[in-house]
């Protein structure tokens, strides 16, 4: 029976994460021309899910903690940090001073991130 209820709970945490994907993140949802990137493009934006998804869990650990943003109220009980979660805590984390972007001279903030996200 335990095999049996784990199964179930795995399967539908990945249920979750092919939702997220596509929801989310735009698998095949494309606006490309050239047929070879009509192709691609699902299986890229799986493989970035994936990479997004694992660097949390070994930045953060698998349960939402202090990091993320905080919750809305109909989701106060949430213990799994959600694609959005990440997405918000990466752009957080790409606008802070780094040396490495310096020499760049980049201009940007987390609105102006999540403004463009959102368009």
């Amino acid at each position: 029976m335990k095999q049996l209820v784990q199964a179930y709970w795995d399967r539908w945490q990945i249920a979750v994460q092919h939702k997220e994907v596509k929801d989310t993140l735009g698998a095949g949802q494309a606006q490309v021309r050239v047929q070879a990137s009509v192709e691609r493009q699902p299986a890229f934006v799986v493989a970035c899910s994936a990479a997004l998804l694992l660097a949390s869990w070994e930045a953060f650990g698998t349960q939402r903690a202090g990091d993320y943003e905080p919750l809305p109220k109909w989701r106060r009980n949430a213990t799994r940090p959600s694609c959005q979660d990440r997405m918000g805590l990466l752009r957080r984390e790409i606008v802070q001073p780094s040396k490495v972007l310096e020499e760049f001279a980049l201009e940007t903030n987390h609105e102006r991130l999540v403004r463009k996200a959102a368009a």
